[in-house]
């Protein structure tokens, strides 16, 4: 009988196991057979005993070394066959030699050299190396809750307020003077690249755009530290400036033992402060909605010490530019029963502070280092070369993308209730830190650049929409926002610009040549008074110091929210519903210190030193980006009020004013190793 296809198959693997089985047993009898067939051929085999004793017995241990050298023959003079030299020794008064034909008159340092050799110990000087970091952090989130109804409420598509958020990050992009984009490549390249970009600095002028509220102040007038413009003592502390929700917030969670805590408010309740004069100040609900309250941070902090020295001379030119960029955009409009209606006493409020402080300076017309007649002047000096360019670069980029824009149609049936669908937290953090070393001068074939820019932005829309009878009746905190964009930048160590002398021209000329020597006019020059031993540092190509940061944060926080009045009537007892729609915080915080020494500087070509500080902030409350009202806004709409409205115009007009507009938004993507890698 046929057998089924299992059975069948456990039958053939048997079979296999089987045949398997026979092959190993028949290929042992093999392997037997051929063993005895080579050792017929072969004949017996002779075994001898092994030998394991070892020849050589260990001796005693001793610590003492057995050697004893062979005793060098004289020295042979010719003629005179095996004859000693006369020994030679120095009294310790350093007054002669003593022969043996008595007093040999001889200089004290040739006999020493002729008894032990010239001996010249140099000082160690290490070669410096280059660093170059690029850090991208990127952050994109969306938060676009949905509760009850869209249809029925009547909410608007979440693709207009796409729109309308790109028209604001367009705007905001377009405001930036400058853009980093593909700097840092073009400047590794060759750090003489930097002159078209200094060039594009110093033709920043005001585009005078309505609405738009702008600073420029340049060079010596940038130190210290200012606010929207305005030069002011201290740098404004964050807490004090914090919306009311997110203070109350943070307050709770660093303090929630706090005996002074308000009778008959919870620990997890947020105090909030609406500003509505038709609810005390402040509002305690059982019944809270948090829409808003969200917070995005960059922070970053660069620390650089990188190669300096007392005294630096340059071939080429010798660039200084410290420039920072700050940019904030809010619009903050909302509409109740669709009539546009804020709130003047819980404004939002936008900061652009900068503090600087730079070390540089220029000396007076016509001074030059006199000649030094003292003898404590180095005594060896040693020259390192290096062949190529020594670059310390620091690039971060830090970019915030959020949309929270909540739809709403809210029903109350609880005692007490706690929406959220706000509160999102977005934190970019990147550091920095440099350490290299010093020397007491350093010669530089090319161009010496140090180079400090820093580019913040903050978009923030916060149109609100609020529908329903029930409205009327809740504790709305639509605005209370805040933006903050906060630049420091510190140079210990000044830098003062002196004449090229003639015997550092002549030096550097023979370095560029080929020649790995000083003369003494130079290693022995007054500036090195008082040092024993000199190190010098040649780098042939260019000494490169930049930083760079650029801060990003775009947000979009347009809610709509729905609530009628028979959802909510029999749950509020005379207790309002509190709405936070507001309350949003974003900041850009970034933080460059260089130290190094005091320095003289020579420079061969031209020095440059320049400074810029521009601020420009853009509050709107009473129209969105598109210039028109959410209700009833379509995506094509919105795309075409965009592009007509906003892009063309402010083009055409910061054209106008030389600012070319390269939005983060559209263009290629960033290479800022471009050049490394082609």
């Amino acid at each position: 009988m046929s057998l089924d296809q299992t059975t069948e198959s456990i039958a053939h693997f048997i079979g296999l196991f089987h045949l398997a089985e026979n092959e190993a047993r028949l290929r042992t009898d093999y392997y037997e057979f051929k063993l005895k067939q080579k050792l017929a051929e072969a004949g017996e085999f002779e075994f001898k005993p092994v030998l394991n004793k070892a020849p050589f017995e260990l001796g005693k241990f001793n610590p003492h070394s057995q050697y004893t050298p062979t005793p060098e023959p004289p020295a042979q003079v010719a003629g005179n066959g095996s004859l000693a030299l006369p020994a030679l020794t120095v009294p310790l008064d350093g007054t002669g030699a003593i022969g043996p034909d008595g007093p040999v008159p001889i200089d004290t340092g040739a006999a020493v050299d002729f008894i032990m050799g010239s001996v010249t110990i140099l000082p160690f000087i290490p070669l410096p190396s280059s660093v170059i970091t690029v850090t991208i952090q990127t952050i994109h989130l969306d938060d676009n809750d949905v509760i009850g109804d869209v249809d029925a409420a009547g909410f608007q598509p979440l693709d207009g307020l796409y729109a309308a958020l790109e028209a604001a990050i367009e705007l905001a992009e377009t405001l930036q003077p400058w853009t980093t984009d593909g700097l840092i490549a073009e400047l590794l390249d060759d750090a003489g690249n930097v002159l078209p970009f200094l060039d594009m600095i110093n033709a920043v002028e005001d585009p005078e755009i309505e609405g738009l509220n702008i600073a420029i102040i340049e060079d010596e007038d940038t130190e210290g530290v200012y606010v929207n413009g305005e030069l002011v003592d201290e740098v404004p502390e964050l807490d004090d400036h914090l919306p009311a929700f997110i203070k109350a917030k943070r307050d709770k969670l660093n303090d929630d033992e706090d005996e002074d805590q308000p009778a008959g408010v919870a620990k997890d309740q947020v105090i909030l402060d609406t500003g509505n004069d038709a609810w005390p100040t402040p509002v305690n609900s059982e019944h809270n909605v948090s829409a808003g309250a969200n917070e995005a941070h960059n922070h970053a902090a660069i620390h650089t010490s990188w190669i300096d020295a007392g005294v630096i001379a340059v071939a080429g030119d010798v660039i200084n530019l410290n420039a920072v960029s700050q940019v904030n955009v809010l619009y903050d409009t909302d509409q109740y029963h669709d009539t546009l209606q804020n709130d003047p006493s819980a404004p939002s409020q936008a900061q652009n502070i900068a503090s600087t402080q730079i070390d540089n300076r220029d000396v007076p017309d016509g001074f030059e280092i006199e000649a030094s007649t003292s003898t404590d002047l180095p005594s060896n000096w040693h020259v390192v070369r290096l062949e190529g360019d020594v670059t310390v670069t620091n690039y971060l980029q830090q970019h915030t993308f959020v949309m929270d824009s909540d739809r709403l149609d809210l029903t109350f049936s609880a005692n007490s209730t706690s929406i959220v669908t706000g509160e999102n937290l977005t934190y970019n953090l990147g550091a920095a830190a440099d350490f290299g070393q010093g020397y007491d001068l350093i010669f530089v074939g090319g161009t010496m650049l140090s180079l400090n820019v820093v580019n913040q932005t903050n978009v923030l829309l916060d149109n609100d929409q609020f529908y329903g009878s029930g409205m009327d009746d809740a504790a709305v905190s639509g605005h209370d926002n805040l933006l903050r964009n906060e630049a420091s930048i510190h140079q210990e160590g000044i830098d003062t610009q002196v004449d090229m002398l003639d015997d550092f021209k002549t030096a550097l000329d023979d370095l560029q040549q080929g020649v790995d020597d000083l003369s003494a006019a130079v290693a022995q020059s007054a500036y090195f008074e008082g040092l024993d031993q000199l190190r010098v540092l040649y780098i042939d190509g260019d000494l490169t110091q930049m930083n760079v940061v650029d801060q990003v944060n775009y947000l979009g926080d347009m809610d709509q929210v729905h609530m009628a009045l028979d959802s909510v009537q029999s749950a509020l007892d005379d207790i309002p519903v509190a709405i936070t729609t507001g309350s949003n915080l974003l900041t850009n915080t970034a933080s460059i210190t260089q130290t190094g020494f005091d320095s003289d500087v020579m420079a061969g070509g031209d020095y440059y030193n320049d400074a810029l500080l521009y601020q420009a902030d853009l509050i709107d409350t009473d129209a969105n980006p598109a210039g028109v009202g959410m209700t009833g806004l379509t995506n094509e709409a919105v795309a075409f009020l965009a592009d007509d409205m906003i892009a063309d115009a402010v083009n055409e007009s910061l054209e106008a004013a030389g600012i070319t507009n390269d939005a983060h938004t559209g263009g290629t993507a960033l290479d800022v190793m471009q050049t490394m890698t082609t």
